[in-house]
């Protein structure tokens, strides 16, 4: 899949203001008394700590299925990815790492993919995602030329792969 003009210019826009804002910010949950990452992530920071004990073993147990990953890796066009999850939250534990396995087997690159994190209230810190309208985590939410194409909230569907397939075809 190649990356849209758009998505790069994104990408790119995230990359500079990353100097102005903190990446991998934790706060700690009072209610959990736990630390959580809180705005902009990157992939490296949810394989750390005790999220990253999940992301290791869901990623390395999770077996996709094959026939919706070659679709994935033959699709024409290119798609970007806006990620939320909560590293406090059990499907986000379980859905993440099942999400970078069918990306990696796929062969998608991981600047297509923005990834954010947020407390229980759903916010992202000092990073404003009101107009996501992100109401439960995980959601992944698929753009097509700077246009949303489709979200997997929470749970799949059907899995997580012919999901985003369904959404990308």
């Amino acid at each position: 899949m190649k990356t849209s003009l758009w998505f790069t210019i994104l990408a790119i826009l995230f990359s500079l203001s990353l100097h102005a804002q903190n990446i991998n910010k934790k706060i700690t949950d009072s209610e959990l008394n736990q630390e959580i990452l809180i705005g902009y992530c990157n992939r490296a920071a949810l394989q750390e700590g005790e999220f990253g004990e999940y992301y290791l073993q869901e990623y390395e147990n999770y077996d996709a299925d094959k026939q919706f990953i070659e679709k994935i890796y033959n699709v024409e066009g290119s798609v970007d990815i806006v990620l939320v999850l909560g590293t406090w939250c059990q499907d986000s534990r379980e859905q993440v790492p099942r999400f970078y396995r069918i990306m990696d087997d796929a062969k998608v690159p991981d600047d297509v993919i923005v990834v954010i994190c947020v407390d229980r209230n759903k916010t992202g810190g000092e990073l404003s995602i009101e107009h996501l309208g992100i109401e439960r985590v995980p959601t992944f939410i698929v753009y097509r030329g700077g246009e949303e194409i489709g979200r997997i909230i929470e749970t799949p569907e059907a899995s997580l792969e012919e999901d985003f397939w369904t959404i990308i075809k």
